[in-house]
């Protein structure tokens, strides 16, 4: 089908015809008429085979030919700036797309004047519990990786927000676009959507295990791997050798380090560059080098990389940006990687098909993770074929893989909403919003829900009972007759958006805090919270920690036994908390990440959870005792800056970070005044602070810009512009906003 064809705009026309888009695949020829017509959709079908579209044209198509909004759901905030960079190029019909994937305290009413929005399911539900009035005219919603829903961690919100959605805005469409499933029927049902399967593909794919030199495929002829020493690096040389681009999938981070540095030498020879100043400094880590962000450096010279948790936000998105742009051709990853970026490769390596869990030892990957990772092979418009290999230990191992995964049918998708430790904010979040005001209520909504849709809901009335009767105790909710309604300390925590267990704990640990509580107990008792994630105690920690734990232990706020989690689980907190401690007081962050054994995404991570975990406790301060905040408002501040109070002043300006801030600091620049008084010149020649950002301190404080200077030219201010979006991630690891409770990032 043509695209000419289509019965829309002509201006959406023309815009696919100015990307080169004359032609629709087969899937989308299929779906979009479906799409385009009004009914609900769900699409599945391989990765690259042209989903988006199917969302992208009907979105546009809602704004343009019946005036509504289109809400696009997203999983990842990373996905949600792709996607908004994609539904721009439709900016000049005078379709507005704005993005929402931060703060959750907000119901971010600048997104009314928006026709297009694009928002992680956080995002989403959290606007409705804030009463987004513009939420009201949405027309159309498209649920991007719909698969996910399977996922402990996003699915139940997803789902939660997809069946609000559903119930207020009757008769809405909804286009759910999913990787290929076994049972799609499921949610196409659920969602009352007209069902497109397809398994086409615009690159075709061949997947098969490798053992002893050769690659033995389900389908064709078997491949011959000229072999050395190192089987992996073979397929590698390979494959970089006849043009292509490589991926491998192994379970630890350490593992993607090590691997990517043994090949790095022999890949330099292959493809080995040199890197711009601006280049090296992003991939050191910018504001701070560090021991992992030199290791990338000297990676990426050599043409490969890895991927994984540990690495920043910038270090990550340079990564993926040089493997697309062709200057990288291996990345080894950790399997997040997988997950809905657009990183297509010649040939997916799969060396590792089990990963550790903690309460079980060494557990299978499941079928969906692997043919998750198997669809990134195969570049559309570069490559005339995917590869995708898993790699066996000896024949049996061989055997297993062929018919585990290779031949397997995937899982069937089921909801993770039957959990009362899942529930605990969902439930509330109905309470407070309206949703449902009794246990009969609450129930009633569960069953339109994919878990209600696809399941008895044995033992729901005992959960929800459950959840009421905590959410009573902890005077969240009131019983009054047979209805539940929100207490305002309730309708506070569901709009904050956070687990009420966690509230539960900030409010008696504010109860505790006093004008002499230490810095690293209120750290701790954040860290105690669930929507923290801990972080395990290695051996070299032990004695560090438990010095600390006999020195503070009359002072905790919280006791193991409050948290839940037993001694270990407190160990674990309190090394969270020993981080951020670090981090609040400029210890460098080579020096965190060595002696913690954690990476700069991971002190990224902890600070984007404790800035809004601190603005969290602060807000339920004010309810319970409002003299805590006289230590919190502090720290909060501390925390989303990393630095100590003397520098807060100088962290405010835009652009300056807390290296910056300390350079200056050192230089006997303390304050707005001192930066009016300063010379633009002298300034400038400070370390890491240049012209550019030196006039605009200079404008912001209000003062002169300096002997000879002028406005900033247009490349000037590009270059302050990126400095300061660097320097934000810097302070807080975010991408888009200073707030965010859950990091499904990685």
């Amino acid at each position: 089908m043509r695209v000419e064809e289509l019965d829309v705009d002509k201006g959406i026309r023309d815009v696919l015809a100015g990307i080169g888009l004359s032609e629709l695949y087969p899937p989308q020829a299929e779906a979009l008429p479906i799409a385009l017509s009004g009914r609900s959709l769900v699409a599945s079908m391989p990765t690259a085979s042209g989903k988006s579209l199917i969302g992208y044209i009907p979105a546009v198509s809602t704004v343009l030919r019946d005036g509504g909004k289109a809400l696009y759901i997203v999983p990842l905030k990373a996905l949600a700036s792709e996607k908004r960079d994609d539904l721009e190029k439709f900016a000049p019909l005078g379709v507005k797309v704005m993005m929402s994937s931060g703060d959750l305290d907000s119901d971010d009413g600048r997104l009314a004047e928006a026709d297009i929005i694009v928002a992680t399911s956080e995002k989403a539900d959290s606007m409705m519990r804030h009463g987004s009035r513009w939420m009201e005219g949405v027309r159309l919603v498209v649920a991007d990786e719909i698969h996910l829903i399977h996922d402990p961690g996003r699915g139940p919100t997803l789902e939660m927000a997809l069946t609000k959605l559903m119930r207020r805005n009757r008769g809405m469409q909804v286009i759910a676009l999913s990787a290929t499933i076994s049972n799609a029927e499921d949610l196409a049902r659920w969602l009352d959507a007209e069902l497109v399967t397809s398994g086409w593909r615009p690159t075709p794919l061949r997947e098969g295990v490798y053992l002893d030199g050769e690659i033995s495929f389900d389908e064709g002829e078997p491949v011959e791997v000229p072999q050395s020493k190192d089987h992996i690096w073979d397929m590698i040389r390979q494959t970089v050798a006849e043009g292509g681009q490589c991926m491998v999938f192994v379970n630890t981070r350490r593992s993607t380090e090590s691997l990517a540095a043994n090949y790095s030498k022999k890949m330099g020879a292959l493809a080995g560059r040199e890197l711009s100043e601006r280049e090296a400094e992003a991939l050191e880590g910018d504001s701070e080098s560090t021991s992992m962000g030199r290791k990338l450096l000297s990676c990426v010279k050599c043409g490969m990389a890895f991927h994984n948790a540990g690495l920043t936000y910038g270090q990550r998105r340079h990564v993926e940006e040089g493997f697309r742009a062709g200057d990288i051709k291996c990345i080894v990853a950790t399997p997040t990687l997988a997950a809905g970026i657009n990183l297509p490769a010649r040939r997916v390596i799969v060396r590792d098909t089990h990963r550790y869990e903690s309460n079980a030892g060494n557990v299978p990957i499941s079928v969906m993770e692997v043919k998750q990772m198997c669809g990134r092979a195969g570049r559309p418009g570069y490559d005339p074929y995917g590869e995708a290999v898993l790699v066996a230990k000896n024949a049996m191992d061989s055997e297993r893989l062929m018919r585990d995964y290779v031949r397997h049918d995937i899982e069937r998708l089921t909801s993770k909403l039957n959990n009362e430790a899942v529930l605990r904010s969902h439930i509330l979040g109905l309470i407070a919003t309206g949703d449902a005001d009794t246990e009969e209520g609450i129930v009633d909504f569960m069953r339109g829900t994919f878990f209600g849709n696809t399941s008895q809901m044995y033992g729901i009335e005992s959960v929800v009972e459950g959840v009421a009767d905590f959410l009573e105790g902890e005077g969240m909710v009131a019983r009054e007759g047979g209805s539940l309604r929100a207490l305002p300390f309730g309708k506070r925590v569901s709009d904050l958006y956070i687990d009420p267990k966690s509230a539960v704990i900030l409010r008696d640990a504010a109860m505790g805090i006093g004008d002499g509580t230490d810095d690293l107990v209120i750290l701790h008792a954040v860290a105690s919270t669930p929507d923290v994630l801990g972080i395990y105690p290695k051996k070299a920690d032990a004695e560090m920690l438990s010095a600390l734990a006999a020195e503070y232990e009359e002072d905790f706020l919280v006791t193991p036994e409050d948290s839940g989690g037993g001694y270990e689980g407190f160990m674990s907190d309190l090394k969270v908390a020993v981080l951020m401690d670090d981090w609040i007081n400029e210890v460098p962050e080579e020096t965190i990440t060595s002696s913690l054994g954690v990476g700069p995404g991971d002190i990224r991570s902890r600070v984007e959870m404790f800035d809004w975990l601190l603005y969290s406790m602060n807000e339920v301060a004010y309810i319970f005792k409002p003299e805590a905040s006289r230590r919190v408002r502090p720290l909060l501040t501390r925390v989303r800056y990393g630095v100590r109070e003397e520098l807060l002043g100088l962290v405010s300006f835009r652009g300056v970070g807390r290296v910056r801030a300390r350079t200056l600091f050192d230089a006997g620049i303390r304050s707005k005044s001192d930066v009016i008084a300063a010379d633009a010149d002298v300034l400038a020649r400070l370390p890491r602070i240049g012209p550019a950002l030196a006039q605009s301190m200079k404008a912001q404080s209000g003062g002169a810009q300096g002997r000879g200077a002028s406005r900033l030219d247009e490349e000037e201010e590009r270059m302050l512009d990126k400095m300061a979006e660097e320097s934000a991630r810097e302070q807080a690891g975010q991408t888009d906003a200073k707030r965010q409770s859950r990091i499904h990032d990685y």
